[in-house]
This record gives structure tokens, sequence and C-alpha cells, in this order.
């Protein structure tokens, strides 16, 4: 399968209890993915996985990976502290459709490098389809090493790598020496053009979800190799940023997917709904924007 093109990785939604709410995840999945992106990626930093249950894990997973519409896959993440639980989440996922599985590494804890590469491998031993790497330091407590992931590449344990560490270098660092084939993704939107031009096959863009086809459009942009055009739109995407930035993540997320798509949303505690200062620190950044949004959310 391809992993190249517009991957969303989607908040999880919860009713006004805070309890998981699955049709309500459902039908945000549906509408998202009519909007011309190529993956939707479930259960990662923005879909909150460390608050779910391993029950609600699986009721998310049965009600959302039979719904997307067909050109539309889904990715699952799989990461956790321990590598049988690991596994168990991986086994899961692909049993319930998953195309691809995203595994951060172990956090909390540090494991030696040669901890995490039994990590990986059991992934890759107990599932079939496309595993990538999550290199994301501010939340796991560490960075990943490029090498060993090229070289577990190289062994056909993993397909590639989503790097979040927020800077270009450290994606260069990925793509740098890479084995033919190894697929990088950013998960930084400010990222996303700079990347694909210097070799990304696409991006992890949690802003599709606020403005989903401006974020097709600019992928689309800039794998087309359109310098300006992919700049234009990279301006835009970032101009958003500073909206999303002046609240807490994730729930400043879902608080715009509302505002500018009027999604459904819903919270769990400790990441509740924005306080009305919150709101309205957001909405000052966002109104300025409005106007250069709208051909984006026009039907």
């Amino acid at each position: 399968m391809s992993l190249a093109g517009l991957t969303v990785p989607v908040p999880t939604l919860f009713d006004a209890g805070g309890e998981l709410d699955p049709d309500k995840n459902v039908r945000f999945v549906h509408d998202l993915s009519e909007q011309g992106i190529d993956h939707v990626f479930v259960l990662g930093s923005l879909g909150e996985f460390p608050l779910l249950r391993d029950e609600e894990r699986s009721r998310l997973l049965s009600a959302v990976l039979g719904t997307v519409p067909r050109g539309v896959d889904v990715w699952v993440g799989c990461g956790a502290p321990s590598t049988r639980q690991a596994v168990r989440y991986a086994v899961e996922a692909e049993r319930a459709g998953a195309a691809a599985l995203v595994a951060v590494p172990p956090y909390f804890l540090h494991p030696t490098p040669a901890g995490i590469d039994r990590y990986y491998r059991a992934i890759r031993a107990a599932t079939t389809v496309p595993v990538l790497g999550y290199n994301i330091p501010s939340f796991v407590g560490y960075a990943l090493d490029p090498r060993q992931l090229h070289a577990l590449f190289r062994d056909g344990v993993i397909a590639g790598a989503k790097d979040t560490a927020g800077s270009l270098a450290s994606i260069s660092s990925m793509l740098r020496d890479r084995p033919e084939g190894f697929a990088v993704l950013p998960g930084d939107d400010a990222l996303v053009s700079d990347a694909i031009a210097a070799g990304a096959v696409g991006g992890i863009m949690g802003f599709a979800n606020l403005v989903p086809r401006l974020c097709v459009a600019l992928v689309a942009a800039a794998r087309a190799g359109s310098v300006a055009r992919a700049a234009e739109l990279q301006g835009l995407v970032n101009a958003l940023g500073d909206a999303v930035r002046a609240g807490p993540f994730p729930a400043v997320d879902k608080f715009l997917a509302f505002q500018l798509r009027g999604a459904e949303v819903g919270y769990r505690s400790p990441y509740d709904a924005l306080r009305p200062d919150e709101e309205k620190a957001v909405l000052a950044r966002l109104e300025p924007l409005r106007a250069r949004l709208r051909p984006y959310l026009e039907d």
C-alpha cells in the first residue's frame, strides 16, 4: 500500500459526561474522509490514546474502521509503555482492519536501544500490515535514532517513520542516508512543504481536522513541485497555527474543528473544553483569518 499523501490524525470524541461516543467519532471521520484526504490516523497523540481503556479502544476501532469511504484507509496508533501491550494493540488493530500501524516507542521509562529494537521487531512478528516508527521526543522523553530506524527498515521491520520532533533538522536526519523506499512523514504542520521538498512522501497534519481542503491542497502542491503555490498555502497553514497555539492541546483542535467546520466534538478530563478566556484568545487570532480560510470551507 502507499503511505504517501495527506494523513489526518483525528481526535477522539466523548459525550457530555466524558464517555466515549462511537457514533460521534464515526460521523467525524466519515465527514472528514469525504474532503479528499488519503489516510485517517486513529489513536495518535491528538487522539488522546492514553486516555482510553482497552475495551474503549476496541469499541472505537470497531465503529470507525468499517465506515470510511472508498479510497481512504485507516492507520491506528499501537504504541505502549510495554512490548506486550503494544503487540496486543497492534494485533487488535490489524484484525479490526487497520491498513497501517503507527507505533510510538515505549514512553515514561526509557528503554535501551536494544529494547527499542526488540519492541519494534515484536510488533512486526505479530502483524503483516506496514508499521511506522513515531519520533515525538517532547512526549516520549527521548528521540529515536534515524540510523536505528533505517536498520529496522532494511530488515523489513518498519516501513518508515512519522517525525514530530518540531524541527526540519530532525526530518532531514530521517531523510539523510535513508534506504530507498523508507517513507518519512512530517507530523508538524508548519514543516510540511519543506519536508516534502526535501524528500518526505506526504504529511500528517492535525490542522486538516480544521480546514481539510486547505491541507489537501498544500500536500498536493508540494508533491507536484509547485513551489510558489505550496509556499502560499503553507503561509496560511502557519497563520492558522497561531490560533491553534493560543489554546491548550488537544482541546483547542476540537474547539476549532467546531468553529470552522461545525464538527461535533467532546472532551474527557483532564483535557476539558476551553475556558471562556481561552476561547476568547483563540478566536482573537482566528477572526482575521476567516476570509482567507473561507474558500477552503465552502461547499
